[in-house]
């Protein structure tokens, strides 16, 4: 696809996302800003996609996550996968997936991620899905943690289902 490009995302990308996400927040450039510096800190991988040289997505992939249902298990997680919505069902999350896979690959073969549970994300569930991603086995988590049989939980974000992929080398 000659007007898609992946790259990884540098601190002039910032206001660009923000004004791409409809969201110049303080909190949003504080957001972007900490994974710029993980990413300096060799943490993680911060790629975007540009469409036409425009922003239209990026994904954050941790080489080592703290966050998720393997947390802390030395496993590279895909992070906040987005493509604006003006920018779907043209490639760039497959885009996007290959190339966190891809420098995944380097250092593990398994990477994993935490998808929500609720409506809004159905076709990213099914996406992951389709790219071979399977459930870890432990369950549904809430707030990062396995739920219980029969636990009360909300059916908001921090519903997740954690899913899992081998790589191939």
């Amino acid at each position: 696809m000659s007007n898609l490009q992946i790259r990884k995302m540098t601190y002039d990308d910032i206001p660009l996302i923000c004004k791409a996400e409809n969201d110049e927040a303080e909190s949003n450039v504080e957001y972007l800003k900490n994974h710029m510096e993980n990413q300096d800190n060799k943490k993680c991988t911060v790629f975007i996609a540009l469409y036409d040289n425009q922003i239209a997505g990026h994904v954050f992939l941790y080489y080592e996550c703290r966050w998720g249902g393997l947390k802390n298990q030395g496993l590279p997680s895909v992070v906040d996968l987005v493509v604006y919505e003006s920018y779907r069902r043209k490639g760039i999350a497959t885009a996007l997936m290959d190339a966190a896979e891809r420098e995944a690959q380097r250092i593990n073969s398994k990477i994993y991620l935490d998808v929500c549970l609720n409506s809004e994300y159905g076709p990213a569930q099914c996406f992951y899905i389709k790219r071979g991603y399977v459930p870890d086995g432990a369950g549904v988590y809430y707030e990062e943690e396995v739920l219980g049989l029969s636990a009360l939980c909300r059916n908001d974000d921090e519903l997740t289902l954690c899913l899992v992929k081998e790589l191939k080398g």
